[in-house]
């Protein structure tokens, strides 16, 4: 009898032991489960974040090209000539000629730019209207003009400039005058910059390692060319704009174009005309001009326009920083 107590008692003793350690294995593997599970629902919630941005994207692309093809179309029409072999009157940046497929995308990033339609965020806490005079694709036989003209206003602005040889002056003068020297790209060939994101890194890279040993600006302000909202890249734009993020840049569009992208050019009435027109709709203006070959209007609406802008009221002339409001036409 004594013999039978002693086995049950050890019998009770042995499956409190598996259940302390049931009890254990469970107090062990609980809390790796839960960090499992924390994990895996950060793992989520970054992918439809992700997912997220990315059918915003998609959403402003499908918006861009209902809007804009109709003029596109007619831009490209306008430009072939007549037995269709090529494109009339489009070059690049220098004056030179492009084949076909650089001429397509030229003229569809030019009609982009002067109808693409800011609807983005503005702080406008201090009643003051900020404008930023931007200049891409410099530097060029123009560009001493342009800075001769700012230097008479005491007008700083923005030269969001590419890659060029024998301009190493104009550079370091765009510097030394106090106005921001930005980055646009190194060859501004969109076939090659947005054929891929290890390409566009490698652009880029190029272009601000050229600026640094010309100038010593470790720049950090960038324009894509085209824009954000270009429809000519074969990359998603959210991965450009991602990746300057991890690199402490910062990419600015424009709310207001003077149309001097135009193929066959702009009289220096239109493009006065196109800036005054608009500045006015926004608190923080930043205005979109080129510094390239063929832009003579630009320069000589130049005057005009900074002298009009300059007799507003509450009104400033100032050059992108890296905290200037983000005027930006992809927005999360």
């Amino acid at each position: 009898m004594e013999f039978e107590q002693n086995e049950e008692i050890e019998d009770k003793a042995a499956e409190s032991r598996k259940a302390e350690k049931k009890r254990g294995f469970i107090e062990m593997v609980l809390p790796v489960l839960t960090l499992m599970t924390i994990a895996n629902c950060i793992v989520i919630l970054v992918l439809v974040i992700n997912i997220g941005r990315k059918v915003n994207w998609l959403e402003q692309q499908v918006i861009l090209l209902q809007d804009n093809v109709i003029s596109v179309e007619a831009r490209i029409e306008g430009s072939m000539l007549s037995d269709g072999s090529g494109f009339s009157d489009v070059f690049d940046i220098d004056g030179n000629v492009v084949d076909a497929a650089e001429a397509a995308d030229i003229v569809e990033a030019a009609a982009l730019e002067d109808t693409h339609k800011l609807e983005g965020r503005e702080d406008s806490s201090d009643g003051i209207r900020r404008v930023y005079l931007t200049f891409d694709d410099g530097p060029s036989a123009n560009t001493d003009k342009i800075l001769d003209i700012l230097e008479q206003y005491g007008v700083k602005a923005t030269f969001f400039v590419v890659g060029k040889d024998g301009y190493a002056e104009q550079y370091r003068r765009i510097v030394e005058e106090g106005h921001t020297l930005a980055m646009h790209s190194y060859s501004h060939k969109y076939s090659e910059i947005y054929a891929s994101l290890d390409a566009y890194k490698a652009d880029l890279m190029k272009l601000h390692d050229f600026l640094y040993e010309l100038t010593g600006e470790d720049c950090s302000v960038v324009r894509f060319p085209g824009g954000s909202s270009n429809t000519i890249s074969h990359v998603n734009m959210w991965e450009l704009i991602h990746y300057l993020n991890q690199e402490n840049m910062v990419y600015f569009d424009w709310n207001v174009s003077s149309g001097d992208a135009a193929s066959g050019g702009r009289s220096a009435d239109q493009i006065t005309s196109n800036v005054l027109d608009n500045i006015d709709k926004f608190d923080n203006a930043v205005v979109l001009f080129h510094d390239a070959v063929g832009k003579d209007t630009t320069v000589e609406a130049l005057p005009v326009i900074i002298e009009k802008i300059l007799e507003s009221d509450n009104t400033v002339m100032l050059p992108i920083k890296q905290d200037t409001v983000r005027v930006q036409h992809l927005q999360e």
